[in-house]
């Protein structure tokens, strides 16, 4: 049995995925920042940006396979921007 605040997500899963993704690849995007400064030799942060690669990629697998582009698309996003940002440390 559905209470009123279960229906209400349900009605609004498209709004609330949307607005979820759309905060997700902003966080993802901040990667960029630490990129930045481990190019420049700033910094040699790796703790964050490899936790992001093994977050999105386990996000990912887990999207696809329920088919949710919601979850999909912004983990992919932060997969990869993670193995770049890892990357860079090394460079």
């Amino acid at each position: 049995m559905e209470n009123n605040f279960q229906i209400y997500l349900k009605k609004n899963e498209k709004t609330i995925g949307s607005i979820a993704s759309v905060l997700t690849t902003i966080m993802f995007l901040s990667l960029i920042e630490i990129f930045l400064s481990n190019i420049r030799g700033d910094s040699n942060i790796i703790i964050q940006p490899l936790a992001t690669v093994f977050t999105g990629f386990f996000w990912s697998l887990y999207a696809y396979s329920r088919k949710d582009i919601f979850l999909l698309v912004p983990n992919s996003l932060g997969f990869v921007l993670g193995i770049i940002t890892v990357v860079s440390v090394f460079i």
